[in-house]
């Protein structure tokens, strides 16, 4: 599985409120901020609502892990 990788390439200001919540939803906060986010249908309907504010490309990373995997591997350790 691969990973994507987003860039806020645009500010907030005069932009939507739900697509302000999108943004803050992908983990973006300020202009060029970038976030590895994992090869979803869910995570690029985000970036297509807001595809005039970000750029993205997939990567070959491994994908971050979510709260829940973190939280067994240091259940584990």
């Amino acid at each position: 599985m691969s990973a994507i990788r987003v860039k806020l390439v645009r500010g907030l200001s005069r932009c939507p409120e739900p697509h302000r919540v999108v943004v803050r939803g992908l983990g973006l906060k300020k202009t060029n901020s970038t976030k590895l986010l994992p090869d979803t249908p869910q995570t690029l309907g985000m970036i297509d609502k807001v595809r005039y504010l970000v750029t993205w490309e997939r990567v070959d990373a491994a994908p971050p892990l979510g709260r829940k995997a973190r939280k067994q591997a240091v259940a584990k350790s």
